[in-house]
């Protein structure tokens, strides 16, 4: 479980959340640009210092550990691939950087996961948005966090290749046994991932809870919209569709 209460201000934006991870559960945090989405996994991760923060994992108070410390990995918006290493060096980099062992098993898993196998020798340079994600997030889970913070993970890439991704992200936490916070502004990203949702919008928690509670309820302009747009003519042809997700 991690526990989070944070504050600090962001230019005009004060940002005051607090809420919760359960363990091995995907939790979206959903919002517009400039909500204070990535600042908050930053702080999380120990990359910035907030104003005032408690952040918890297993009850134990890491909020002044280093990031290396946390058992907690950030996956941010950019490629950071290593482009003078191959696949298969980038996805072990964490056992080799700590000088530990590498588990066979455990890695053959991950790349079973991503279905990486034919790719491990191919230079990275080389790779589509796709597989490079896909390697970014094998790479993430070789370092094997508690949590795993995902910043617009699926932002860049075409419409295909995100619908892609998204079945491989669903299978992560029972999987491997971790929790995930993934910030999207995509409502849509939100809804096929999201086991529990956090609405963040100007800086404050206004909604936590699963997406249908989410659309019933409507909190928050976002909220107001999808709401608006699912009981509309233009929304109907889709609410078939999102019973049978949510149901």
């Amino acid at each position: 479980m991690l526990n989070v209460s944070l504050k600090d201000q962001i230019g005009s934006l004060n940002l005051e959340v607090s809420f919760t991870v359960p363990p091995s559960t995907y939790v979206v945090m959903l919002g517009p640009s400039g909500a204070g989405k990535s600042h908050t996994l930053k702080i999380l991760a120990g990359l910035r210092k907030a104003q005032q923060e408690e952040i918890k994992l297993q009850g134990q108070d890491i909020s002044s550990l280093p990031p290396e410390k946390r058992n907690i990995v950030y996956l941010p918006q950019q490629n950071t691939l290593f482009p003078h290493l191959n696949v298969e060096e980038n996805i072990l980099f964490a056992f080799r950087a700590r000088r530990e062992k590498v588990p066979p098993n455990f890695v053959r898993e991950v790349v079973d996961t991503f279905r990486l196998a034919p790719f491990l020798k191919r230079g990275v340079k080389n790779l589509s948005g796709g597989e490079a994600q896909r390697v970014a997030l094998a790479r993430a889970l070789c370092a094997r966090p508690k949590v795993l913070l995902l910043d617009e993970p699926l932002a860049s890439l075409d419409f295909h290749l995100k619908w892609e991704l998204l079945d491989f992200l669903k299978l992560l936490p029972q999987r491997f046994k971790l929790s995930i916070l993934h910030v999207t502004h995509d409502p849509w990203e939100a809804a096929f991932l999201a086991e529990r949702l956090l609405l963040l919008e100007g800086g404050k928690i206004l909604f936590e809870g699963d997406f249908s509670h989410f659309l019933e309820k409507g909190p928050g302009a976002l909220g107001q919209s999808l709401k608006k747009f699912f009981s509309s003519e233009k929304g109907a042809f889709l609410r078939p569709l999102w019973g049978r997700e949510h149901a």
